[in-house]
């Protein structure tokens, strides 16, 4: 079984106690497609990269989502957290993740809500940011993922090396879309792109 609230809360307590002057983002669980949990025996899947993975997950299993919600709305009461929701990809999955929140926080008592944000991984997500930015309180952008799914080429799939390419010109405009469409809401990167000083000038 997955870890229960307490021992969760102890976990992420003691992680981010060093960081108690800065804000810390918390992604929430992304599992399925190339992450497995043992503790989740999710169903066979021919595809699980097209499949249930990231917020999919979470929506389907709301008691794993809500663990982890009322868990992470604790520890904002004494630290500033972010919340980050992985694998969007349609306005609903974002509307639905802040409706939980809203909901967890109104069970807690708790009136301020710690910022939730939207990883931006697959082209559907980035063609359609603004949408999903009317639920987000900032963007991150998953490079990784959003590579792959751009150019239909698996990033640990050595037999398609060639064309992951993360500076591809349609990632760049992707990127630029993102920028130009977010509604004024922060966006970050994340992914190997964000390591790569060489491309610090185009981002």
């Amino acid at each position: 079984l997955p870890p229960p609230k307490e021992e969760l809360f102890r976990e992420l307590q003691h992680l981010v106690a060093p960081l108690r002057e800065k804000p810390v983002t918390i992604r929430l669980l992304d599992t399925g497609g190339d992450k497995a949990i043992p503790s989740l025996r999710l169903p066979f899947e021919s595809n699980p990269l097209l499949g249930k993975r990231g917020v999919r997950l979470l929506l389907d299993y709301p008691q794993l989502a809500r663990t982890q919600l009322k868990t992470l709305l604790r520890l904002s009461q004494a630290q500033d957290i972010r919340i980050l929701v992985p694998m969007v990809t349609i306005e609903r999955d974002m509307q639905q993740m802040r409706e939980l929140l809203v909901d967890v926080a109104h069970e807690m008592s708790i009136e301020k809500l710690p910022p939730l944000g939207a990883m931006i991984e697959t082209p559907a997500a980035a063609l359609t940011v603004g949408q999903i930015a009317r639920h987000a309180d900032f963007l991150s952008v998953g490079t990784n993922d959003l590579t792959q799914y751009t150019l239909v080429a698996g990033r640990d799939n050595a037999a398609v090396s060639d064309y992951y390419e993360e500076t591809h010109p349609s990632m760049i405009r992707l990127l630029g879309i993102i920028i130009a469409e977010a509604s004024g809401k922060p966006v970050t990167i994340c992914g190997e792109l964000a390591g790569r000083e060489e491309v610090i000038l185009t981002l």
